[in-house]
């Protein structure tokens, strides 16, 4: 008997075969699909389903899988957005200096709450937006949260770049302790963060090791010409070993960011964070020299959509053209992005068409494909996820497509990439339970999740002293370019 019929969709497998059934059925069973195809044929093997969801005009899909984000952001949203040049650092001061354990959880339901309502049954959460593994009680804390909300997450835990030492203060009650971390104790920390989560919540959390770049003697937030990266120092070869050793210790896999420069020069180090088990992130600028090393050593890459696609973009097309598997992430939620992965795939394909001058690139089934199956490969768990086929992982949505933005029923992937949004989603499965019904929540309490981060975000805020930060640029109306009146960081 199935516990869950989802009938008369048009259902969009992403399998091999890239089948689409009008009027299809998904049969789950426990935790798996059981049976995909025709409503009638599975009505009539599934009479006494448990829990039977008419998807009349509606997709049946996959989960989405978005497989680059921030642990931190969801909670300081648009913050600093008008500080663009010192957006980094003043995130980084607020995540390492001024956020309790707390903190940590509160996000992680808060984001995982997102990503669900956005159809994304799985994502990637870097531990802030430069690393923080100086204690593994963060990546458990958020963890904690989306096993609560029971969406999948993948903890991308590593050492923060250099100089070494660095400071980093946690908040326990009313207790703040301010410590300098060596490199060591940053690794130890992140492998016994990957030890604490790893396959945890019924595997559905993961964790990868993931130090925060590629190589961290280099410009660590962008491209490195040739004659500022000659070649990789003893920290370098070791903090990769290191990492190297970490994954392999807990059979998992290796998650970070690259940008041009550092891909030609890790590909010198016989412990090279390259090759089929690493996924890396942004990859702005390449050389043709460095798209052929990633396709040569088979390593997964995604991209994230932003202006800076025009200026030094991620070669998307030309790596999927030399067979590099690449997927799209959102890189949610700061500072200007959500988690919605329909809209970052569409503005990843307008990105490209503009950038190449040519409106033929990346056909829309690739796009899907890059946000479902693709993006499965690049985390390496395309066996169970990222396609409805028999016997993978019971992780489904459907998408309402009965609303004017969406009508005519016909053409339905491009349907989806082209109008359709996050907001469109209205039921979601993971791992066989149903989380989200008609757009309704069961898994938790949506008002206590976003009340509670909310409280922990002003909270947070003013501990920093970053009020100033929540007021947009004093040319923020009536004019065609934001100027700066004022100072509004200080290096110092």
């Amino acid at each position: 008997m199935a516990d869950i019929l989802m009938i008369h969709g048009t259902v969009v497998t992403m399998d091999p075969q890239r089948r689409i059934l009008e009027d299809g059925a998904v049969a789950i069973e426990g935790d798996r699909i059981a049976a995909v195809g025709p409503t009638d044929e599975l009505m009539r093997t599934y009479p006494h389903a448990e829990k039977v969801i008419d998807c009349r005009k509606k997709l049946i899909l996959p989960g989405f899988v978005d497989v680059h984000s921030h642990a931190g952001h969801c909670m300081l949203k648009g913050l600093a957005y008008d500080t663009p040049t010192n957006w980094m650092p003043i995130l980084t001061n607020l995540y390492h200096q001024n956020t309790t354990d707390e903190f940590w959880h509160k996000e992680g339901r808060l984001a995982a709450l997102e990503r669900l309502k956005f159809g994304v049954t799985c994502g990637v959460c870097v531990m802030s937006n430069a690393q923080r593994s100086d204690d593994p009680i963060f990546a458990i804390n958020h963890a904690k949260g989306y096993s609560e909300v029971g969406i999948r997450e993948i903890v991308a835990v590593g050492p923060s770049n250099p100089p070494y030492p660095r400071k980093f203060t946690r908040f326990t009650g009313s207790e703040r302790r301010e410590q300098m971390y060596t490199l060591d104790a940053l690794l130890e920390g992140a492998d016994a963060a990957i030890g604490a989560v790893n396959h945890t919540a019924d595997d559905r959390i993961r964790a990868f090791a993931a130090p925060f770049v590629l190589v961290g003697s280099v410009n660590g937030s962008g491209i490195t010409p040739p004659d500022e990266a000659p070649v990789l120092t003893d920290t370098d070869r070791y903090r990769s070993r290191r990492i190297r050793e970490i994954a392999a210790k807990h059979h998992t896999r290796i998650h970070t960011e690259a940008f041009a420069g550092m891909i030609r020069l890790a590909a010198t180090d016989e412990n090279a964070l390259l090759g089929p088990d690493v996924h890396l992130h942004h990859c702005l600028g390449l050389t043709i020299d460095e798209m052929m090393i990633l396709a040569k050593t088979k390593t997964n890459v995604s991209s994230s959509p932003g202006a800076f696609q025009l200026a030094n973009r991620c070669p998307v097309p030309e790596l999927i053209g030399m067979g590099v598997n690449v997927a799209i992430a959102t890189d949610g939620t700061s500072p200007g992005m959500s988690f919605d992965l329909i809209e970052a795939a569409r503005k990843i394909h307008l990105a490209h068409q503009v950038a190449l001058r040519d409106r033929f690139y990346l056909p829309l089934g690739k796009v899907l494909e890059m946000i479902t199956i693709d993006a499965a490969k690049a985390i390496g768990w395309d066996d169970e996820l990222g396609s409805l086929e028999v016997g993978k992982k019971a992780d489904v949505i459907t998408l309402n497509m009965d609303q004017p933005h969406l009508t005519p029923n016909f053409m339905p992937v491009h349907k989806l990439l082209l109008y359709a949004a996050g907001q469109d989603v209205d039921n979601v499965v993971v791992n066989g339970r149903l989380l989200m019904e008609d757009r309704k929540v069961r898994s938790v309490d949506e008002k206590q999740i976003m009340a509670d981060a909310e409280e922990e975000a002003i909270t947070t805020i003013r501990r920093a002293g970053a009020e100033k930060y929540l007021k947009p640029c004093d040319t923020f109306w009536n004019n065609c370019r934001v100027y700066c009146n004022e100072k509004r960081f200080d290096l110092e």
